[in-house]
């Protein structure tokens, strides 16, 4: 084989390993962790999404909402510490799926569920037997034309529906019901609102009715 030719094959070798050289040297995405807590709120609560990434980074927290279309928003943004570590404090609206990006990287998804606010009032509670008692409150947030369901719990410790009504306008924030409830013996009783996919179901504080 000539000088010339064996030139040739040597440089041919040199420039394919070029390439690989470069890809050997490009530096690995950066990983990022997630997780929140609590899962689930109450309407008007804030639950914290934190993790941990490369040190002194910018973290962006992203948030899809229902009907959750994979299309997340950004929130905010900060940098994790020296340890890597980072966090945010969210009180959403509604149900929530949450991300935190990373340079090119992107962290799981996680999920934090809001269900209503429900409050509850009533006129007494020692009522006399066969007298209606005026239940009242708000259902957070605003959720005009829901369906508000006073509940009693029965032997079992079940809770059945006795009476429904329609939530009506109250504030841009929240919506109102007042029903009269006939109570014919003692009992504990509950508003509930059913979740509607954005919002979970909730529950108002139980309250025992005492018949004399």
């Amino acid at each position: 084989m000539s000088r010339h030719r064996i030139l040739a094959i040597a440089t041919a070798c040199a420039c394919c390993a070029v390439p690989a050289a470069v890809l050997a040297a490009k530096p690995a995405p950066t990983t990022v962790t997630i997780g929140i807590a609590p899962v689930k709120v109450t309407f008007g609560q804030s639950a914290v999404v934190s993790g941990t990434t490369a040190a002194n980074t910018s973290v962006t927290l992203r948030a899809d909402t229902f009907p959750f279309d994979g299309n997340f928003s950004v929130v905010t943004k900060a940098n994790s510490n020296a340890a890597g570590a980072y966090s945010f404090t969210v009180t959403p609206d509604s149900s929530t799926h949450y991300r935190a990006d990373v340079k090119q990287s992107n962290s799981p998804v996680v999920a934090l569920a809001v269900r209503w606010k429900v409050t509850r009032t009533v006129s007494t509670r020692t009522p006399k037997k066969g007298s209606r008692v005026l239940f009242s409150g708000t259902v957070s947030p605003a959720h005009t034309g829901g369906t508000a369901k006073i509940q009693r719990r029965n032997s079992s410790g079940v809770y059945r529906t006795v009476k429904t009504t329609t939530l009506a306008a109250a504030s841009p924030t929240s919506s109102s019901y007042s029903v009269r409830v006939r109570v014919r013996r003692t009992g504990r009783y509950r508003v509930q609102v059913d979740g509607d996919g954005a919002h979970e179901t909730g529950n108002s504080r139980s309250v025992k009715l005492t018949v004399h």
